[in-house]
C-alpha cells in the first residue's frame, strides 16, 4: 500500500503486472498459518483459565488481521477456515460477512476486558503491558477504523460512529498509539526495524527507494516546489546521504537526462526533488537499478530507528542513529483525529469538533510524536535542528500554513483534500492506512502519475490472491484477473477510474 500510494517506490509500470500472485504468500501464511491459527487456540484456553485479557487481546488481534485480509485481497476465509483436518480447502466468505464477524471479535474482546475476577495478566504484552484499559480503547477505534471504511455501502454506520464518537473512549493521544517496538539486535534474531536492516548495511549501500512523490509532499509542495524547513519532520522522516546533486549523472540518475514527462500535470515532481540531495524514484520506473546505493535518500530516525538528518550527507553503515530500534505505526492518536475529520465533513459528526479543529489536533499529534521520538529511543539531536517554538521550521508555522489552506478552501471537496493529504504524511511507516484512504476518498488528488506511460492501466483496488492460496486450495476462487474493475473490495464502491 506505501508503495502504490507513492510513500515507497513501485517500479512497475503497469499496475497488471506490478506484483505476481507470490508477492503476497508471505502476509497470508502469517495470517492464516501463525496469528488466527494461535489466536484460535489460544482463546478457549484462556477463557477456561479466565485470563480474560489475554483472549481479549487474541479476539482483537485476530479481527485486526481479518479486516486487513478484507481490505487486501476481499473476499477471504473465515468460517471454514483453519479447521485443520476437518477442511484442508475452506471456501471464502463475502467481504461484508468478514467484517461483520471483525464486528463481533471486537465486541467479545470488549466484553473480556470488561470481566471482573480474571486471572493473572500478560506478563508480556509487548504492546500495552497488559493495560485493559489501553486494548479497550484499541479495539473501539478499530470499530472507528473499520465503520468509516464501510461508510460508502453501509448507512447504518453513521449511528455507529456517532455513538464512539460521543462515548470518546479511543485512541487519542501518545501513550495509547497502537505501534509495534523494534530493538537493536542484527543477529539471532535480527530485532531490528525491516527498513534499517535493508538501508544501514555493512557495505554502505541503502536498498530501499523512497518516492520522490513524498519525499516532495514533505519538503516542497507547500513551497511551491523549493525545499524548506516548513515541515519540522523532514529530518526525522528522511537521511540524505547526500546533500546536493553533485554526484547526479546519466549512470547515477538517468532521468536526469530525460524530458519532463508530457503527461505530468504541471508542478509534478519529476526525478530529483528540490536542490538538496532529496535523491529518490518516481512512480513506476521500471528502468533498473542504478549504482546509487551510496547516494540515494533513506529512511531517518523515526520510524525505522535509522539516523537524524542534521547535513551529514555520508553513507549509510550499520550502528548508525538508532540501530533500528523504530517502531512500526499500526494506530496512532493522530489517525484518529484524522478519521473525526473526514467524518466531520462526510457524515456530519462534529461531536469532537469542527473538521478544523481535528486536522490541527491531528498534525499536532503527528509533530509530537515524530519530534519526541528520538528520545524514547535515547537518540540526542543536535541542538541547531531542534525546531524551533515559533518562526520558519516551527510547529506553529506548518499548522497555520495548512489552516490558511483550509480556511482559503471553497469546498468540502478540497477540505477533504488537506485533511487527507495531513494523514497521508503523517501515515508515514504505515501503507495500510493510504492505500484504504486512497481508494476510500481519492486523496491526496495530485498523486505523481506512472511516469513511463501516461496509462498504466486500473489502479490496483485489491491485491492478487496469494499462489499458496490459489494453488493448493480447491475451493480457492479464480486468481484475479489483472486490470479488471470487478478487483474492488466489497466497500469500494467509486468508478473504476476513480484513482491512478
Amino acid at each position: 500500500g506505501g508503495q502504490l500510494t507513492r510513500q515507497q517506490e513501485w517500479y512497475g509500470p503497469l499496475y497488471a503486472n506490478g506484483y505476481s500472485p507470490n508477492s503476497f504468500d508471505g502476509m497470508w501464511s502469517t495470517a492464516y498459518s501463525s496469528i488466527i491459527k494461535n489466536t484460535d487456540a489460544l482463546i478457549p484456553l484462556a477463557q477456561k483459565q479466565k485470563k480474560y485479557i489475554q483472549s481479549g487481546i487474541a479476539r482483537t488481534l485476530k479481527a485486526y488481521v481479518l479486516g486487513t485480509l478484507v481490505d487486501d485481497f476481499g473476499d477471504v476465509p473465515f468460517t471454514e477456515a483453519d479447521l485443520g483436518p476437518a477442511n484442508t480447502n475452506p471456501k471464502v466468505d463475502g467481504g461484508a460477512a468478514v467484517y461483520t464477524a471483525v464486528h463481533g471479535l471486537l465486541d467479545s474482546a470488549i466484553a473480556d476486558f470488561n470481566k471482573t475476577g480474571a486471572g493473572s495478566k500478560p506478563t508480556n504484552d509487548l504492546f500495552y503491558s497488559g493495560s485493559a484499559a489501553n486494548w479497550i480503547k484499541l479495539a473501539k477505534t478499530l470499530h472507528l477504523k473499520f465503520y468509516m471504511q464501510a461508510r460508502l455501502v453501509d448507512n447504518s454506520v453513521g449511528a455507529k460512529i456517532q455513538t464512539l464518537l460521543t462515548e470518546n473512549n479511543l485512541i487519542n493521544t501518545d501513550p495509547q498509539d497502537f505501534v509495534f517496538k523494534y530493538a537493536t539486535n542484527i543477529s539471532s534474531p535480527d530485532s531490528r526495524h525491516p527498513h534499517y536492516a535493508s538501508n544501514y548495511t555493512s557495505g554502505g549501500q541503502a536498498g530501499d527507494f523512497i518516492s520522490n512523490f513524498f519525499m516532495w509532499e514533505v519538503v516542497a509542495e507547500k513551497s511551491g516546489g523549493s525545499v524548506t524547513s516548513l515541515d519540522p519532520r523532514r529530518r526525522y522522516y528522511f537521511y540524505r546521504q547526500r546533500t546536493n546533486y553533485a554526484d547526479v549523472n546519466a549512470q547515477t540518475a538517468s532521468c536526469s537526462v530525460q524530458s519532463y514527462p508530457a503527461h505530468y500535470p504541471a508542478g509534478t515532481p519529476f526525478c530529483l526533488v528540490g536542490g538538496q540531495g532529496y535523491w529518490g524514484r518516481d512512480h513506476g520506473d521500471n528502468s533498473g537499478t542504478p549504482p546509487d546505493g551510496n547516494l540515494r535518500t533513506t529512511w531517518g530516525i523515526y520510524p525505522a530507528g535509522g539516523e537524524f538528518d542534521a547535513n551529514q550527507g555520508t553513507s549509510v553503515s550499520l550502528n548508525r542513529g538508532a540501530n533500528g530500534a523504530g517502531i512500526d505505526p499500526i494506530w496512532l492518536s493522530s489517525f484518529t483525529s484524522f478519521l473525526e475529520a473526514e467524518a466531520a465533513i462526510k457524515l456530519g459528526i462534529t461531536t469532537q469538533g469542527s473538521a478544523r479543529d481535528l486536522l490541527e489536533k491531528g498534525i499536532r499529534a503527528s509533530m509530537a510524536k515524530v519530534l519526541g521520538f528520538p528520545a524514547t529511543v535515547n537518540v540526542t539531536v543536535p541542538t541547531a535542528f531542534i525546531p524551533p517554538t515559533s518562526g520558519t521550521g516551527s510547529v506553529d508555522n506548518y499548522v497555520n500554513t495548512v489552516l490558511t489552506s483550509y480556511d482559503n478552501a471553497t469546498t468540502d471537496d478540497q477540505r477533504l483534500n488537506i485533511i487527507m493529504k495531513e494523514y497521508h504524511i503523517a501515515a508515514w511507516g504505515n501503507g495500510i492506512e493510504p492505500f484504504n484512504n486512497y481508494r476510500r476518498t481519492g486523496k491526496p488528488d495530485n498523486m505523481q502519475p506512472a511516469v513511463t506511460t501516461p496509462n498504466p492501466g486500473l489502479f490496483m483496488r485489491s491485491f492478487f490472491y496469494p499462489a499458496v492460496f490459489v494453488n493448493r486450495n480447491l475451493n480457492a476462487p479464480t486468481q484475479k484477473t489483472p486490470g479488471v474493475a470487478a478487483n474492488k473490495v466489497f466497500w469500494d464502491n467509486n468508478p473504476d477510474n476513480f484513482i491512478k
